[in-house]
């Protein structure tokens, strides 16, 4: 038996993902040969080449004398503003997100993902997509992702393919050659479902049977039984369930010359064309094998050295959360949390690092018990393993002061947490089980311990006032001392209404409005796009609230994150890369000039995608993250660097070229100020960089 497995593009390729592997090592244990293929990761680096990014170019250009929307015109105008310096750095900035000198400085880091992320929207918009990795999306003009008839279209129209060429030489010719008995495609995200279902599609036109599972149909299970067009569409069999014990029985009714219908965590036709769910089966977590990564490209993601994921559990311990829909998601399986033992997660650390050379591990739960880290930490010490670890838990008070040491020496290097909200008012209506008082100990304690912390939070949750909400604001502020360090990180979202949550459930108790007539007229919900509170914020004031406390954040937090962008990065992989690297090296990098007197020693550098437009005399500098308009005076000033030196000498230095000899004392000192404010700015916005001299770092001008 054979089985190829396919990841679609829409994640970001910074590290593989578990659940191929997952399969993989199942498959690989029942005797199946298995082929596993991260088209995320292989379209990416296919895709950004010269040749490919210039035909975009002529494809964007001539779409922009037609655009369907506005919006979309203004997308146009913006990707091809930018198309000369993205088609020059960003086939470059795949190996400098993977060399292990660049990566480690983050101005070019910055850099280096803004060229992938131009290149990606570049590469789409000619044929009126969204593809992006800054945040992770992918859209299609004019489609609705939850609507079957949008899909039905859009995945029929190769136009509508950016991956239709690559796809067609590369993918589908090979699984002609090899001819699998199943077609695996895993859809995680709903950045993935278009060119997820595109793929299933092309497969089954091929004749290839083809499995469709991952985590985002384990929401749909309900609707595709009533949908049978979308089986029709896309593939033999759906797993909107966990999938080790599915894909293996579909591959044994596929050698025995069954009917697929009927199979454990499946959907399937049968021979009638009527839908026929298979009993439901959770998996036996502790018995699962180490997942197996082998055939996977790990040298092409986004990072210097390998980060894997590994799993420890399943669902979440806590599982009360009003707002959350992971409790419906796990509703299947007898435990709200399945635990693998510490000794086996352990072994698959002792195997993966073995068999990759890798050190450094995303646990993947949802929320991580203190004392399940503790017996974990205890089993990599008897196997003397050396590994860093990243992974997200809740605020409770099983982090106190001996724990997070103990988990700073065992390799814990970030602990994503979700406070959600700074009001213990909103966080009892949440049910989210945590003390506000208690969160900010935990939080102390994780960064006294050395370890790094994100703290996610929320404005706009049912019956939140704007008192509530200011409290989420005042928590950040008032640890400013701790969360101005560089490698904590923080963010302020809205509040979305999914599905399947309590606060959906039973909405009418909770202040909750929802049109529920515009959500029965779509297919495949995951939030809901109609609702309002009846108490507490109206949704446009909850917007207002978030965009004035995340400009309160950009002023209070102004040396290492001009928010909601952070210097040291936030992502799970990059941030523990960056902790180990850091930990004993100084972090001098940072977004504004030093105060007064201080000793740090700098230069000035424009970055390789800064561009200066004429205007009124001036010029205004743009990079990929920002621009500020800009004196040819100062222009030319700062393109003369000196030596490094501190704040007070480069600014006297400056100063010096620009002052009529004989200017007052006090002239000097506004002229000062007057450079300090125009340079900050420059900073913030990324079309100036201020490289530090003890970081040894080279920066092309």
């Amino acid at each position: 038996m054979h089985a190829a497995l396919l990841f679609p593009p829409g994640a970001d390729p910074r590290s593989p993902h578990l659940s191929l592997a997952s399969l993989t090592a199942h498959l690989r244990g029942h005797g199946v040969e298995v082929t596993q293929r991260d088209l995320d990761v292989e379209a990416v680096h296919e895709l950004l080449q010269p040749a490919e990014l210039e035909q975009a170019v002529k494809r964007a250009d001539t779409r922009r004398s037609k655009p369907t929307s506005p919006a979309e015109r203004l997308r146009l105008d913006e990707v091809l503003l930018c198309a000369e310096r993205t088609v020059a750095l960003a086939p470059g900035a795949l190996d400098v997100l993977r060399d292990p000198k660049a990566f480690y400085d983050p101005m070019q880091l910055v850099e280096a993902r803004e060229a992938v992320s131009h290149g990606l929207r570049l590469l789409s918009a000619g044929a009126g997509v969204v593809w992006d990795i800054a945040p992770v999306s992918y859209g299609i003009e004019g489609v609705d992702s939850a609507q079957l008839t949008d899909l039905d279209r859009a995945t029929a129209d190769a136009g509508l393919n950016v991956f239709e060429q690559l796809w067609s030489s590369g993918v589908l010719a090979d699984l002609a050659r090899d001819r699998p008995d199943v077609v695996g495609v895993s859809i995680l995200n709903h950045q993935q479902i278009l060119p997820g279902l595109t793929l299933a599609r092309r497969c089954k036109a091929a004749g290839h049977r083809v499995v469709l599972g991952g985590t985002v149909y384990a929401k749909f299970a309900d609707a595709i039984m009533a949908r049978p067009r979308f089986l029709e569409l896309f593939c033999d069999v759906l797993v909107p369930y966990e999938g080790e014990t599915a894909l293996l029985a579909v591959l044994e009714r596929v050698a025995a010359g069954r009917e697929l219908s009927g199979a454990p965590n499946t959907i399937a036709l049968n021979a009638s064309g009527s839908p026929v769910a298979g009993p439901v089966r959770a998996e036996d977590v502790a018995a699962l094998p180490t997942p197996d990564f082998t055939g996977l490209p790990l040298h092409l993601y986004l990072t210097p050295v390998p980060v894997l994921p590994i799993l420890t559990g399943k669902g979440c311990y806590f599982n009360k959360c009003r707002f959350c829909d992971i409790p419906f998601i796990n509703e299947v399986a007898p435990l709200p949390y399945r635990t693998r033992p510490p000794a086996t997660v352990a072994d698959d650390i002792a195997t993966l690092a073995e068999r990759h050379g890798a050190r450094h591990f995303e646990i993947t739960d949802e929320a991580l018990p203190p004392r399940f880290l503790l017996r974990l930490g205890d089993e990599l010490a008897r196997r003397d393993l050396d590994v860093s670890l990243v992974g997200y838990a809740r605020l409770e008070r099983g982090f106190d002061a001996d724990t997070c040491t103990r988990l700073a020496a065992m390799g814990v290097r970030k602990l994503f947490f979700g406070l959600e909200s700074g009001s213990q008012r909103t966080l009892d209506h949440m049910a989210k089980g945590i003390r506000v008082a208690e969160a900010s100990r935990v939080l102390r304690a994780v960064h006294d311990a050395g370890i790094a912390v994100h703290l996610f939070s929320m404005v706009g949750f049912p019956e939140e006032t704007e008192a509530d909400a200011r409290e989420t604001l005042n928590f950040l502020l008032d640890h400013a001392d701790v969360l101005a360090e560089p490698q904590h990180s923080f963010d302020v979202h809205g509040f979305s209404l999914d599905l399947r949550t309590e606060y959906f459930d039973d909405a009418e108790r909770f202040g909750i409005e929802i049109d529920h007539a515009e959500l029965a007229r779509t297919d495949f919900p995951v939030s809901v796009a109609a609702w309002w509170p009846s108490r507490g914020l109206p949704p446009d004031r909850a917007d207002e609230l978030r965009a004035e406390f995340q400009a309160t954040l950009r002023s209070r937090f102004p040396v290492h994150r001009q928010f909601p962008a952070h210097l040291w990065p936030s992502f799970e992989e990059y941030s523990i890369l960056y902790a180990d690297h850091y930990a004993q090296r100084p972090f001098s990098w940072r977004l504004c000039l030093p105060s007064p007197g201080d000793p740090l020693a700098f230069v000035l550098r424009w970055p390789r995608s800064v561009a200066f437009h004429p205007v009124d005399g001036g010029y205004v500098a743009q990079s990929f993250t920002g621009s500020v308009p800009l004196p040819a005076a100062m222009l030319q000033l700062l393109s003369r660097p000196g030596p490094a030196a501190s704040v007070d000498d480069m600014l006297d230095a400056v100063a010096a070229r620009i002052a009529p000899a004989g200017t007052a004392e006090a002239g000097a000192a506004a002229l000062v100020a007057g450079l300090r404010r125009l340079i900050d700015q420059l900073l913030a916005a990324g079309v100036l960089w201020l490289v530090p001299a003890d970081t040894g770092v080279e920066v092309a001008t």
